[in-house]
């Protein structure tokens, strides 16, 4: 009788050691959290200086982007429930260990005022529009703009929330099969 019970517990660990493996081989690509644990794909990434040019003539002032539109027009619109979320950490940084690569909701942005010039805000913050017709009054921002940044200095990484299983249906599964197996012993 001892052995048959061994061996429902051997059952149960084994299961419970290969569904949480297939659990985690569901999950493909880069994974990174934030503050408040919470998970987030890597997207991509975009730089300030490569948005529009606020010096060529040819254009219309340019429109000032926070750092969530600004992934939006990059990446395009996510589903419905999911959301984007930036980072302005250098990645240069995470070289040897990329898994504690920290989403810190944090922009590069741009501003108009040569005295503010590249700073980082939220990643939501109000783009400003003070002349109200686009990126071209005194205390503008952007985070998409190319006016006095230079290529490769100012990345804002993105990232989209994921959807991670539910940890009671993993549950109710496990010990629907613990159950089936006892019952098979016994029989």
């Amino acid at each position: 009788m001892s052995s048959k019970i061994l061996y429902v517990v051997l059952f149960s660990v084994f299961s419970l050691f290969i569904a949480e493996k297939a659990n985690a081989g569901l999950i493909v690509g880069d994974f990174y959290s934030d503050n408040n644990g919470i998970q987030w794909q890597y997207v991509g990434s975009f730089d300030l200086a490569m948005g529009p040019d606020l010096y060529d003539l040819n254009t219309p002032t340019p429109t000032p982007y926070n750092g969530i539109e600004a992934a939006v027009l990059n990446f395009g619109v996510l589903s419905e429930g999911l959301e984007y979320a930036l980072s302005s950490n250098n990645v240069n940084n995470y070289i040897n260990d990329i898994s504690s690569f920290i989403v810190n909701h944090n922009a590069w942005y741009d501003s108009y005022d040569f005295n503010m010039g590249l700073h980082e805000a939220n990643e939501s913050l109000v783009a400003n529009n003070v002349g109200g017709l686009g990126y071209d009054g005194v205390g503008d921002v952007s985070a998409f703009i190319w006016d006095r940044a230079f290529p490769g200095d100012n990345i804002n990484h993105v990232f989209k929330s994921i959807a991670v299983p539910e940890p009671s249906s993993l549950a109710i599964f496990l010990l629907a099969l613990i159950a089936l197996s006892i019952r098979r012993i016994k029989n």
